[in-house]
């Protein structure tokens, strides 16, 4: 991803997602018509904590995400939603899953899904895997 389109440390969520509208050439209007928000939420969380939103919702900052054309891990981490993952961090099986079915558009979230569902997708590819490749 572009240097540019990370949040700085100096920044909040609203001067954040501002800038990242501005950088993609987007009018507050524009932004609401592909994020599905309104233009008054918008407006509420780039004000921040101003008489604005300053900690928006999981759901809007996904939407948020997809209007900006940005990753939604990268959003959810900055919006203090995710832990920043170290690069060498190797994931486990169920972390895959998780990530798999939410871009999937299977679920919005990690809270959408229970331990048991995980525990069994995590079965069923254990044991038919693929025709190229058994999972471990």
């Amino acid at each position: 991803m572009d240097n540019k389109l990370l949040k700085m440390e100096t920044e909040t969520f609203g001067q954040y997602i501002k800038r990242v509208r501005e950088l993609r050439g987007y009018s507050q209007r524009k932004l609401s018509t592909l994020s599905s928000l309104s233009n008054t939420t918008i407006c509420r969380i780039e004000k921040g904590s101003e008489n604005g939103i300053e900690n928006p919702d999981m759901d809007t900052v996904i939407k948020l995400a997809e209007g900006l054309k940005l990753d939604k891990e990268i959003l959810l981490i900055a919006a203090g939603y995710l832990d920043e993952k170290k690069v060498d961090e190797p994931l486990d099986i169920k972390e895959y899953i998780k990530i798999s079915l939410q871009k999937l558009g299977w679920i919005n979230s990690y809270d959408d899904i229970n331990e048991e569902t995980i525990d069994y997708v995590e079965f069923l590819l254990k044991k038919y895997g693929n025709k190229y490749k058994q999972i471990p």
